[in-house]
């Protein structure tokens, strides 16, 4: 249980962050956030998606084992995403 709490609140830190780096305006964001003013209902939904997601049984707890796997998906997604925008043309200096 101290593990489940733990992981939920390094979830919405991290979300928290996100939050904080993000610019103003409309649409999605990083992690699928609205940018700019976020409501507490918005912030919520974003949070019981995310715990949804990593708890891959469906028993209400994120165990150790789907924790660490929640974090290699991430990785995976986060190199593949750095990946592709390596192969990207940068823009002429000028």
């Amino acid at each position: 249980m101290r593990h489940s709490i733990k992981a939920l609140c390094i979830a919405g830190l991290l979300s928290a962050a996100s939050l904080a780096m993000a610019a103003p305006g409309n649409g999605p964001g990083p992690e699928g956030m609205p940018k700019g003013d976020v409501t507490r209902a918005e912030f919520m939904k974003h949070m019981d998606e995310r715990f949804n997601m990593m708890d891959t049984n469906k028993d209400g707890v994120i165990s150790e084992a789907e924790r660490k796997a929640a974090h290699e998906k991430m990785r995976e997604m986060r190199d593949q995403r750095r990946g592709e925008r390596a192969s990207m043309p940068r823009p002429c200096a000028k």
